[in-house]
């Protein structure tokens, strides 16, 4: 309430201690309204919040495994034929790195990346060399982007938020708000709905700074690798800036095998494309 709107709102005149009580109370009010901006603003993480993506992130992360994986991508366009890209997985978390090779079309065979910690590269053997890239880096020009298949890191990458309950389809969902910390961030505003019954994503809304969705993931089923340690098995990128536009994931051939050392090196990028 606005102070020069007290009296006016008050049948009969304020006296000096009915006045001093009600700006008490305004201020009391401001104060509790002005706390969780002020916390925002100082780079602060919502407890619940925090809670929730660390059990989140306890279950995909796969440090103690080793995973081969071989990824199908179906990219839909409006008027044009449906585009399939196949990928190979080599991801050992305990290291923070993986590597993505391409087997499928033709025109992108050999290409691939390798990430080690923060630093991502993209080979390209028509001209063998390696480019610097980031996680903003489309995979084949399709709506998914390259940390979807690393380990997430997103509490050092975002302020975390929790902003209630939701449902996607049938689940009972948290919700939870990311705003970028970082630069080198997929993208700078997320929100993720989190299944209740398990803590893992079915749904994330990506936006830009000034909040227009750009693009929604869905995470239709995961596969279990280890007693809980999922890893999803179905995935949809959805354009919504460009209608009917939107890339299918499936993930097949999941193995725990042992890799070797040398398969998480740009060496074994260029010996693939030879």
């Amino acid at each position: 309430m606005k102070l020069y709107n007290l009296k006016r709102h008050c049948s009969r005149p304020l006296g000096p201690t009915t006045l001093r009580a009600a700006l008490m109370l305004a201020a009391c009010f401001l104060a509790a309204t002005a706390a969780p901006l002020a916390a925002q603003q100082a780079g602060q993480n919502d407890p619940r919040a925090v809670k929730i993506v660390e059990g989140y992130e306890s279950k995909t992360s796969l440090k103690g495994l080793e995973v081969t994986t071989t990824f199908t991508l179906v990219q839909k366009k409006k008027g044009e034929a449906d585009r399939v890209l196949q990928v190979k997985v080599y991801r050992r978390d305990s290291a923070d790195t993986f590597t993505l090779i391409f087997q499928y079309p033709d025109s992108e065979k050999g290409k691939g990346y390798y990430r080690s910690g923060d630093d991502l590269y993209l080979y390209l053997p028509s001209t063998r060399e390696f480019v610097y890239r980031n996680r903003k880096d489309d995979v084949g020009s399709t709506e998914v982007r390259t940390d979807l298949f690393g380990q997430t890191k997103t509490l050092e990458q975002y302020r975390v938020s929790y902003l209630g309950t939701a449902t996607v389809s049938k689940w009972d969902c948290d919700l939870v708000r990311l705003d970028a910390k970082q630069l080198d961030v997929s993208f700078p505003v997320q929100k993720w709905y989190f299944r209740k019954a398990d803590g893992l994503p079915v749904k994330v809304e990506n936006l830009s700074v000034s909040e227009t969705l750009l693009r929604t993931f869905y995470y239709i089923d995961y596969a279990t690798v280890a007693p809980n340690k999922f890893i999803f098995s179905k995935f949809l990128a959805v354009d919504n800036l460009e209608q009917g536009q939107q890339t299918f994931l499936t993930n097949e051939n999941i193995s725990t095998a042992a890799i070797p050392d040398y398969v998480f090196s740009k060496a074994f990028l260029e010996e693939q494309s030879r």
